[in-house]
């Protein structure tokens, strides 16, 4: 390896720098002061005719600019004067005329000159005097204006609104002075007020309705003036799920063509039902107007909001744990426990729930629930639970309850607990589960049942869901299954409501059937009853022929029916009246409500 010498400091020649660049000149003699500033003598002239010439340019631009700065300039505080006027008040379907005058104040041309308006809803154009640039009239390019110049234009529209309503119209007028580069914008308005309509258009239906229900839609259209109306032209759009079954008048073309007299009404009137897979929410649209170039220019609209409903609820009932019908005892305390789920395809909004507990033999003053009692029924709504308000899809909700039998016997022997799902603003849609019986003490077991399908086989016959006018025969089935006590005769009694009619026996085990025509009860006797073999049923049908007042609701099958028995003690059943709603049919369609 080479050794390195090592130098100090001192030994290293320092390099040499140039004194134009990195140091000052070192002064070697001191300057001498001019002679002629070293006494008042003037110096001899050199160069003076250089400082005079810009002595005199000096004076020169100072000059200039006293000059101009005294020169007084041309202001123009506002380049343009803009307005527009139009009618303050209108009849709805009038002409209406917007005038719009404009003048140019400045002192050179503007240029570039637009006008834009955003019209309101209901404005129709006519015409103008000039030819706007776009297909719905809302530019105009205008020409260009010398100084002082005025221009004007003239749009001519109709204005078609509700009566008291509103209608401004926007115009913003642009433009650039020719002296800059920058766009300018004056912007005016006009309110126009709806005081009064010459037609009238209204749809008159029901809010609410099921699926498969047939329906009928009133479209009504008047007019509201004295002179005779002429070519007017309706559209009707209907909802996305809805199937047309009628329509009167029917349409020719596109639209109705009508004409009205003064003050005339006319309706059309529109049936048909909402499919069973419909969403909720439909909408159906009505519209009266003119035609302007093969152009419907709509004078009025009605719309009308349907909630279609398919609901379809599981009812599950237990008292003291129990499910199904049993027996207690004389002073027993009933704990009630009721679990409805949503099993619709949709969530279900204003649900009401409903406990019929009919029985002489409970004490009332003992019930203990959050729902609303009245004569025998425990009612839950959306006020006593604010779940009911909507139920969604597949949410259960539970019901709690209970109440004490009296201590005392009685001849009422049964508690008959029935429960009613209803919905708010549909008044014909009724989910009423089958009955389920407690028996008190020593008693007789009744059912009392109506039948479109028993068994997997068809025992109805007709039209179901029933029809106006048309016959449907169902099969009714009075059953007793079995008896607690020792009873001698049992007679089963009711009576027929006016528009069902005794059709015939089918099958009558024991005893005798008989139907008075002149009362219209119908009875089932049986003495001997010691001897009888449970079960033990009479079967026979019965026919119904709905009357128009009844369209769209449902209908008594049956009244309430009695049974009595006697023995060593005196016993009184009694069973709930049985309606079009509670007859048990192979669907999950509405069967009840009277088409």
């Amino acid at each position: 390896m080479a050794k390195i010498k090592k130098r100090s400091i001192d030994s290293i020649k320092r390099a040499p720098i140039r004194q134009s660049s990195y140091e000052a000149p070192s002064v070697r003699r001191k300057r001498e002061v001019p002679q002629e500033y070293r006494t008042l003598k003037k110096a001899k002239k050199k160069g003076g005719s250089f400082l005079w010439m810009l002595f005199f340019l000096f004076i020169a631009a100072v000059a200039g600019f006293f000059y101009w700065s005294k020169q007084a300039p041309i202001i123009v505080e506002k380049s343009l004067e803009f307005s527009v006027s139009g009618p303050d008040k209108i009849i709805s379907g009038d002409q209406t005329v917007y005038l719009i005058e404009y003048k140019n104040l400045d002192v050179v041309s503007l240029q570039q000159v637009e006008l834009d308006v955003h019209w309101p809803s209901g404005f129709y154009f006519d015409g103008a005097t000039v030819e706007p640039t776009d297909e719905n009239a809302t530019t105009w390019l205008l020409s260009d204006l010398a100084p002082g110049e005025t221009a004007d234009l003239k749009i001519i529209g109709q204005l078609v609104g509700t009566k008291d309503k509103e209608l401004l119209a926007v115009f913003t007028l642009n433009y650039q002075p020719e002296n800059f580069h920058s766009d300018f914008r004056e912007k005016q308005s006009v309110k126009t007020k709806i005081t009064e309509n010459k037609l009238d258009l209204s749809v008159e239906a029901v809010d609410k309705t099921l699926v498969s229900t047939e329906q009928e839609i009133k479209v009504i259209y008047r007019n509201l003036t004295d002179e005779t109306l002429n070519d007017l032209y309706i559209d009707i759009l209907y909802p996305d799920d809805f199937d047309l079954v009628e329509v009167d008048p029917i349409k020719e073309g596109d639209y109705w063509a009508v004409n009205l007299e003064p003050e005339e009404e006319k309706i059309i009137t529109i049936k048909g039902s909402f499919a069973p897979d419909s969403q909720p929410e439909q909408l159906l649209v009505a519209e009266i107007g003119s035609m302007s170039n093969d152009s419907f220019r709509r004078f009025s609209r009605a719309e009308k909001q349907f909630v279609v409903v398919n609901p379809q609820f599981a009812v599950n009932l237990e008292i003291n744990g129990k499910s199904g019908s049993q027996t207690v005892n004389w002073g027993d305390v009933l704990r009630y426990q009721l679990k409805i789920t949503n099993q619709s395809e949709t969530d279900i909004p204003d649900v009401q729930v409903t406990a019929l507990i009919d029985s002489q033999v409970l004490d009332w003053g003992s019930l203990d629930t959050i729902g609303s009692y009245l004569e025998s029924n425990i009612v839950w709504t959306k006020e006593q639970s604010e779940d009911l308000a909507l139920w969604p899809v597949g949410e259960e909700r539970i019901f709690t309850w209970q109440v004490k039998v009296v201590d005392q016997v009685q001849p009422e022997r049964t508690i008959e607990n029935i429960i009613k799902i209803n919905l708010e603003g549909l008044s014909g849609w009724e989910q009423v589960e089958r009955p389920l019986l407690l028996t008190v003490g020593e008693s007789v077991s009744f059912n009392n049942g109506a039948y479109w399908d028993l068994g997997g086989r068809r025992v109805g016959s007709g039209l179901l869901p029933p029809r106006v006018g048309e016959t449907t025969e169902y099969l009714v089935v009075w059953s007793l299954n079995n008896s607690t006590g020792n009873f001698d005769a049992v007679s089963v009694e009711t009576t027929l409501p006016p528009e069902v009619s005794f059709s015939s026996e089918v099958d009558i085990q024991e005893g005798e059937l008989d139907f008075d025509s002149g009362t219209r009860v119908l009875s089932w006797s049986l003495n001997n009853f010691n001897n009888i073999i449970f079960p033990l049923t009479a079967s026979f049908m019965v026919e119904l022929v709905p009357i128009e007042e009844y369209r769209g609701q449902t209908m008594t099958l049956l009244n309430a029916t009695t049974l009595s028995a006697q023995g060593l003690e005196d016993i009184i059943i009694r069973s709930r009246m049985l309606k079009t709603s509670d007859v048990v049919a192979d669907t999950n369609e509405p069967i009840g409500i009277i088409q």
